[in-house]
């Protein structure tokens, strides 16, 4: 079964399925006669989870994963020790899925034998020193306690932790990622094989499971033969104390209104882009940021036209998550307007459509925890010029009212906006039918 922040998930996905769509729900002639109902029509056709959609993938999900899962306890003692919680991650666990619910992201969250006591007088006494290292990363050294670990108890399990370090006590994420790979690999051993794949059952049916991977993930590529595919992305993380943060005065607070708790803030093994040292992790404060937008009216709404607007326009480079924190920025700088986020849709949409493109054209995001990172600055710049470009033709059309049905042009893919022209213009197409 399911550890604790799953529950989250569910939750999370319920509240995006109340307002997805049963197929059924989606008028076959719509009224559009401003931006409004041009954008919640598009939202319904080509945005929203279909419910019937969900379900079956989540079920799907949850079994394989649940098996995966206790797999891995049962082939490594480490594990089975010292794994705390898997945690969903990415836009499943914010409620900020689009089109189809046929990727999840689970955070693996590995426990190590010693991390908690900080000395900030002589920090080499800590548990683990935090040395911050390119503003969105951190390098973790063994303190004295850590490297004591050979003549404590528990050495027989311990010493897997105490393995990935090098010879200047550094732990390294090569070697954690390398670990946790071979866990899941050996997990997945014990399923019945299919060639060279692993099969797995789900309600009489059977399901292949092939994997790749990426940098720090494996990602589980779930079919079966009636076309049915899924991808389920692992990731090991770290966890540290909230008390921890920040590592140094350069770091945005983990405030009242995100703080949550024991749960603490992450790293995963992610290398950095520059190509640094396998010393380097990748800090992870996924349930702070999610408490960002917790209970905000419009907020969620809004970022998944973004996103469709992105996957429309062909802007590849721009990830989600640099999306996302666009919206946190705004979500602070709001703080003062405590209804903003209660107006029309076609308002915080026109808004946050000028927001990416002044982020394209002056190219930076700036990272939320550190405003000296800017997300976006190894993205060639001929690249962001042309993602500029086409947003700035977009604001144009959104400064003239009377432009609302050309808004669909950009949030549509070719194909999607001639199947969705009829709709668009019913009286023409009538008079072509006749």
């Amino acid at each position: 079964m399911f550890i604790p922040h799953t529950r989250r998930l569910i939750d999370a996905v319920t509240m995006h399925e109340a307002q997805g769509v049963h197929i059924e729900s989606v008028p076959d002639n719509p009224v559009i006669n401003n931006l409004d109902s041009l954008l919640a029509d598009i939202y319904l056709r080509f945005i929203a989870l279909r419910a019937d959609d969900f379900k079956l993938y989540y079920k799907i999900f949850d079994s394989i994963f649940s098996a995966i899962h206790r797999n891995m306890k049962e082939v490594d003692p480490y594990f089975n020790r010292y794994s705390s919680t898997a945690q969903p991650a990415g836009s499943h666990y914010d409620g900020l899925r689009i089109k189809k619910p046929d990727e999840f992201d689970m955070d693996i969250v590995i426990g190590l034998p010693i991390n908690m006591k900080e000395d900030r007088f002589i920090p080499s006494n800590s548990d683990i020193v935090l040395e911050p290292s390119n503003y969105a990363y951190v390098k973790l050294k063994m303190g004295k306690q850590f490297q004591n670990l050979p003549n404590r108890d528990e050495w027989e399990i311990n010493k897997t932790a105490y393995k990935w370090k090098d010879e200047n006590n550094y732990l390294l994420r090569s070697k954690f990622s390398d670990w946790f790979k071979s866990v899941v690999y050996r997990a997945l051993n014990k399923f019945e094989c299919y060639g060279n794949y692993r099969l797995v059952t789900v309600d009489n049916v059977p399901y292949v499971i092939r994997t790749s991977e990426s940098g720090p993930a494996i990602t589980l590529k779930i079919t079966n033969i009636t076309g049915f595919k899924m991808d389920v992305d692992l990731v090991p993380a770290l966890r540290f104390p909230e008390e921890r943060w920040p590592v140094t005065s350069d770091y945005r607070d983990i405030t009242a209104d995100c703080s949550v708790g024991s749960y603490g803030w992450m790293v995963v093994p992610k290398p950095a882009k520059n190509g640094d040292s396998s010393r380097v992790w990748r800090f992870a404060l996924h349930n702070q940021e999610k408490n960002l937008f917790h209970d905000i009216y419009n907020f969620k709404q809004t970022l998944r036209f973004i996103k469709k607007l992105r996957d429309a326009q062909g802007m590849d480079e721009i990830a989600s998550y640099y999306i996302k924190t666009l919206f946190f920025w705004e979500v602070v700088e709001r703080k003062s307007e405590p209804r903003f986020w209660n107006k029309p849709p076609s308002e915080l949409f026109i808004i946050m459509v000028k927001r990416l493109h002044r982020a394209m054209a002056n190219r930076n995001i700036p990272y939320f925890w550190n405003k000296q990172y800017n997300l976006i600055e190894g993205v060639a710049s001929n690249i962001l010029a042309g993602y500029a470009n086409k947003l700035q033709r977009l604001v144009n059309i959104l400064d003239d009212p009377t432009k609302y049905k050309m808004v669909a042009e950009y949030l549509l893919t070719d194909d999607e906006y001639e199947a969705y022209k009829p709709k668009l213009y019913p009286r023409q197409f009538a008079i072509y039918n006749i």
